[in-house]
């Protein structure tokens, strides 16, 4: 009987442990899945030493030792203070204390200057371009020493290129270091990626360091976030929709209004840094000539495009900065505005004739190009109003398809003729990204190529004294990039992220990005 009676307890000991460990326990975890943009997908490393492409996972994983703000400001994080020399020529970093590793190991004044150093070798050198040496004070300050002002430097740390790994784990995993082992001091920690399906972070339960762009500085309220790599904006809404991932980033534009609709979630604006944009590959047949450029450049009708893709969401572009930047204030004649008859005109002076199916001819030979997009996605559809709005001109357009996770090996092999792109940035800076002749197919997907342009783009990085003399020179760069018509500008954007109801955010974002900062204050029902 005893015996009958401790099975039977037993048996009703496993029963509880096992409701206790199944499903309820698993509820009480709190996860956030966060269906990412199709253009943070398809990364190959998350090492921010040696990649030259970055997304949000790095804003959780890394730390930066200052963040911008969504006001411009710069604010502290890994470090306690900075102080530049009058002269512009030192500048002391001093780090906060306590700040450790996901592995335990700490971040001090040797592991900023090895960082720097590698900073220095890698892909994102020209971010420090200016350092010439550093010094050790003590265990947590370092004296940058610059060989000439830079009044860009702090504005550099807030990118998240900069986010700092730890030695310990660089140097132990080697070239495994950012696919198999990431290790950062950020509030998550790297639990698995499955290229092209997902990306797992758990919470790191030491955090202490968070920086004042969130009510929440120790560890997160969330125990895991799962980052979806989903390139189809129709399955990114469909998984939205039936419960699948809980946040949508950059929420497609067409299905915006459903959305808003839907009493289960909500959807919160934030200012966008990006900027949607026609690249045209000046080696290519026909583009290699400014004047065919200026006249497609001058075919697109930028408000049509607003209007009929983004449903009014942002504003027309018609240069190559965002708005709010002060080199894009350039001079009215360098602005990319609609002109058909401009271009018609343009055509003829080059001694281009329709022939009788309406396409531009010269010497035997049709203009017609290929326009590279994204499947299913914003720029898709884009490209299917530029192809509508080209054929006015007389321009044969034919839409390509890309796949986001093989396009750089395309852009490298100069394969693309026209791409409808969109990137963010919020600094003059991402001129010389985009237009140095050094980096031909990637970034530069141009394939740009101009002494010029190089001259006055050496002088803008290197040559400023001051941020009203970098201003002024990154003006005069920009001036000359669009009187060569290399892209042709379409929209300055909004970000729509779709937020589920069961997401809590109990203040207004005062970061520049919701996948970032916010997410420390965020809460799951």
């Amino acid at each position: 009987m005893k015996k009958r009676i401790s099975i039977l307890l037993f048996t009703c000991l496993m029963i509880l442990t096992l409701g206790l460990f199944g499903s309820p326990l698993y509820a009480l975890e709190k996860v956030l899945k966060i269906s990412m943009d199709a253009g943070n997908a398809g990364m190959d490393t998350f090492n921010p030493i040696t990649t030259n492409r970055t997304n949000n996972v790095y804003y959780l994983v890394y730390d930066r030792l200052v963040e911008m703000g969504a006001d411009g400001v710069i604010y502290p994080h890994l470090l306690k203070s900075w102080n530049v020399s009058e002269d512009g020529l030192t500048i002391t970093f001093t780090l906060r204390e306590g700040i450790q590793f996901h592995d335990g190991s700490e971040l001090n004044a040797e592991v900023l200057k090895w960082f720097l150093q590698n900073i220095a070798k890698g892909k994102s050198k020209y971010m420090v371009a200016a350092v010439e040496s550093i010094d050790i004070k003590d265990n947590l300050t370092v004296v940058l020493n610059l060989s000439r002002p830079d009044p860009n430097i702090l504005y550099n740390f807030t990118s998240s290129f900069t986010g700092i790994p730890s030695k310990k784990a660089v140097e132990k995993y080697g070239d495994e270091f950012g696919r198999k082992y990431v290790v950062g001091t950020g509030p998550f920690e790297f639990v698995s990626w499955k290229t092209g399906d997902e990306i797992v972070l758990k919470r790191n339960p030491n955090y202490q360091w968070g920086s004042s762009l969130s009510d929440n500085q120790g560890p997160a309220k969330i125990d895991k976030v799962i980052f979806k790599e989903i390139l189809e904006d129709s399955t990114r809404y469909l998984e939205f929709k039936t419960g699948g991932v809980d946040i949508l980033e950059n929420a497609p534009t067409v299905f915006l209004e459903k959305i808003k609709e839907d009493s289960s979630s909500k959807v919160i604006s934030m200012a966008s840094n990006t900027n949607f944009h026609m690249v045209m590959n000046t080696k290519r047949e026909f583009l290699d000539n400014v004047n065919i450029r200026n006249e497609i450049a001058l075919s697109i009708v930028q408000y049509v495009i607003l209007k009929a893709v983004f449903q009014g969401n942002g504003s027309p572009a018609h240069t190559y900065l965002i708005d709010r930047l002060p080199a894009r204030k350039v001079a009215k004649k360098y602005e990319i505005h609609f002109d058909l008859a401009k271009a018609q005109a343009i055509m003829a002076e080059e001694g281009w004739k329709k022939d009788s199916d309406g396409i531009l001819t010269k010497d035997g030979k049709k203009l017609s190009l290929s326009l590279w997009s994204k499947s299913d996605s914003d720029e898709r559809k884009t490209a299917v109003v530029i192809q509508a709005q080209l054929a006015k001109l007389g321009s044969d357009i034919k839409i390509e398809q890309f796949d986001p996770s093989s396009i750089k090996a395309e852009f490298k092999e100069g394969r693309h003729v026209l791409v409808v792109r969109s990137y963010g940035w919020d600094n003059a800076d991402i001129l010389e990204w985009f237009f140095n002749s050094t980096r031909p197919g990637y970034p530069t997907v141009s394939m740009w190529h101009d002494n010029e342009s190089d001259y006055l783009m050496h002088k803008a990085m290197t040559r400023s004294k001051n941020s009203e003399e970098r201003i002024q020179n990154f003006k005069d760069y920009h001036e000359y990039l669009l009187s060569q018509y290399i892209w042709a500008p379409i929209i300055n954007s909004v970000n729509n992220h779709a937020i589920s109801n069961r997401v809590n955010m109990p203040s207004a974002p005062r970061f520049k990005i919701l996948i970032g900062a916010p997410i420390m204050d965020m809460t799951i029902d």
